[in-house]
């Protein structure tokens, strides 16, 4: 990702669409559930992000869509993860770029796009999962308790020796 020009716009949170890559193939069977095999590694996020801008970061965009022309790019989104992250994009819309103004001073712009997935780690994946169902969905209590004791209860039961 190193080296790829960056995106340095948002997309606007209220039309933000994304499908995640999903590499399970379901078969259908004649009674029960059905069956559910992984397919392909690999695969993209596809995306709508839509693009809400005052009239310098519109420039900004129009000039980075004709430099960067069917190019790859960084953009800072949420797909994998509830934090912003840099991912590895491309443009896909075909045709003319939908665009619409707000009087002189808002534009909206609606592209269509790839991102790769953000590598992930299985065993995370599995502890985040089991701290959630062991604190019925309040997991943020449990990460706040366990702060309190390694940042203050510990130093304290110490007494300032580490």
């Amino acid at each position: 990702m190193a080296g790829l020009p960056k995106l340095m716009l948002k997309p606007y949170r209220d039309g933000y669409n994304f499908g995640l890559a999903n590499p399970t193939v379901i078969t259908p069977t004649a009674a029960g559930l059905s069956r559910g095999r992984v397919d392909s590694v690999g695969g993209v996020h596809v995306l709508s992000p839509t693009y809400k801008c005052t009239r310098p970061m519109q420039q900004y965009l129009f000039s980075f869509l004709r430099a960067y022309c069917g190019q790859r790019f960084l953009a800072y989104l949420i797909l994998d993860d509830i934090d912003h992250q840099w991912y590895e994009c491309m443009i896909t819309t075909q045709g003319p770029i939908p665009m619409q103004s707000i009087g002189d001073q808002i534009f909206v712009t609606q592209l269509e796009m790839q991102a790769e997935p953000i590598d992930y780690d299985v065993e995370t994946d599995m502890t985040i999962t089991a701290i959630y169902e062991l604190t019925d969905g309040q997991s943020h209590k449990y990460f706040s308790q366990l702060s309190k004791l390694v940042n203050e209860s510990l130093p304290d039961a110490l007494g300032g020796l580490i």
